[in-house]
């Protein structure tokens, strides 16, 4: 959507991606503005490429925006590092590229180095999204597409239901020419909605579903959803119209931990979610968070026990940690967490990943926490109570070029040592354990074919062995 606007305001862009990209190989003796959108996983890199960027080009101008800037705040951003000139809160691109439009003409800029948007409340953006820009046979045929923004649940360790007010809903007539103008351009395409719960959004919902069965396109989709809104009539409808894969927020299977989800108090709904989908030909991803308010060594247990009777395609999860900005973050006395470092906010995106202690719940310390989301993860990789962390996202990726899931499913669950080289590469990019596919292994424009050529030979393989 940068790219998207920054045309729209007659400016040349290029988008870099620094999985495959050297942003040496994007930047030139005319570029006058680096624009970065970043998560809290990425924002102390996105620092220090920043800081290096200006370090090695004086005068250019530096803006970065983003859920984690978002939350933060503009202002603790600019606390935080000299790396960026200015920042981006909220939906703010329609207010934020004339800046950067006047940055890259040379023209003088605001004192304000925070940019806001005209409103908190969600809303659409007034440009469809230009696809063109990325390049082709690097990626998958598969596009992440928004159709709503905001979020109707209130669950208390998220950002969502802080990042914006409301919730925005795009025209299904407009979603639909997105869909449709991706289909001329690419044929078969895979799409990804990254709408914070599709399942949730009741009418518009079922006017898309029409739409897209209507339509009849070549188009497979996953999303977002939760278990307490699938029927099987929706599940039915979902699948009719091109849904293969859907991606669950479960947290937890155990009573007493605190998720703010309805499926806490009536654990019965996740069974019969997983069972309607599963009857349509949908494949589900379980996700799940150790160490809430109120987790135990038993909780986990208990979510184990639950695991074996609900047979999940996929299991994923990780520890717990203090999301800035979420409803834990705002109000932690309230949930029995105690705080240690009163501005612990600021140095988010450097704790994400070894996280230096600086909370603790009634019942756990961080360590606690990561150390039994390692015992979750090896009790369900032991006992295969699904494959582990196989996201609607790597599915989509698989589909998209052919492939089968459960020739997916075998390889993913596989010995490294038992797969090919060509396979172990593949799927070690799919795991996000090694994001930089333009390796000597392969570069980036031939990682799609690799991929291709990997699928067909799993499918010759599983047909003669049947």
């Amino acid at each position: 959507m940068v790219t998207t606007y920054g045309q729209a305001h007659g400016l040349e862009v290029d988008m870099a991606d620094l999985s495959f990209d050297q942003l040496s190989d994007k930047i030139g003796p005319d570029t006058r503005a680096a624009v970065f959108s970043l998560y809290i996983d990425d924002f102390d890199r996105g620092i220090a490429i920043a800081r290096d960027l200006k370090a090695s080009h004086p005068g250019i101008t530096t803006f970065v925006g983003g859920p984690h800037a978002t939350m933060v705040g503009g202002q603790d951003v600019l606390r935080v590092t000299d790396a960026f000139d200015y920042v981006g809160v909220g939906d703010c691109l329609p207010e934020a590229m004339p800046i950067i439009a006047e940055a890259c003409r040379g023209r003088s800029l605001p004192e304000n180095r925070v940019i806001t948007g005209s409103t908190f409340d969600a809303r659409m953006d007034s440009l469809s999204p230009d696809y063109a820009i990325w390049g082709a046979d690097r990626y998958f045929p598969l596009f992440p597409v928004e159709f709503s923004r905001g979020c109707r649940q209130r669950c208390p360790f998220c950002t969502d239901p802080v990042l914006r007010r409301g919730l925005a809903v795009d025209p299904v007539e407009r979603t639909m020419r997105t869909v449709e103008g991706l289909v001329r351009r690419h044929g078969p395409i895979c799409v990804r909605f990254v709408d914070s719960s599709l399942s949730s959004l009741g009418s518009d919902l079922d006017v898309l579903l029409d739409a897209l069965i209507t339509a009849n396109l070549p188009v497979t989709w996953s999303a977002f959803a939760y278990p307490h809104d699938m029927t099987l009539d929706l599940a039915s409808r979902m699948a009719a119209a091109g849904c293969r894969a859907v991606f669950m927020g479960i947290e937890t299977m155990a009573q007493g931990v605190r998720t703010g989800k309805h499926h806490t108090k009536h654990p019965e709904e996740i069974a019969r979610s997983v069972e309607v989908l599963h009857a349509n030909g949908i494949f589900v991803h379980g996700n799940f968070i150790i160490g809430l308010p109120g987790e135990t060594p038993d909780t986990v247990s208990e979510t184990l026990d639950g695991l074996r009777t609900v047979q999940f395609d996929s299991v994923g999860g990780g520890p717990f940690y203090l999301a800035p900005g979420s409803t834990f973050a705002r109000r932690p006395s309230k949930f029995g967490i105690d705080v240690f470092d009163p501005e612990w906010q600021l140095r988010a995106h450097q704790n994400f990943y070894e996280p230096i202690p600086y909370f603790r719940t009634a019942t756990l310390t961080q360590l606690e926490m990561r150390e039994l989301a390692t015992r979750f993860q090896k009790e369900v990789e032991d006992s295969q109570l699904g494959c582990w962390n196989l996201s609607d996202f790597a599915v989509l990726c698989w589909l998209s070029i052919g492939g089968d899931i459960n020739d997916l499913k075998r390889l993913w669950s596989a010995r490294r040592s038992d797969l090919s080289d060509d396979a172990r590469h593949v799927m070690d990019v799919l795991k996000e354990r090694s994001t930089e596919a333009s390796s000597s292994e392969c570069r980036a424009e031939d990682f799609v074919a690799l991929a291709t050529r990997v699928a067909h030979v799993q499918s010759v393989q599983q047909s003669h062995s049947t």
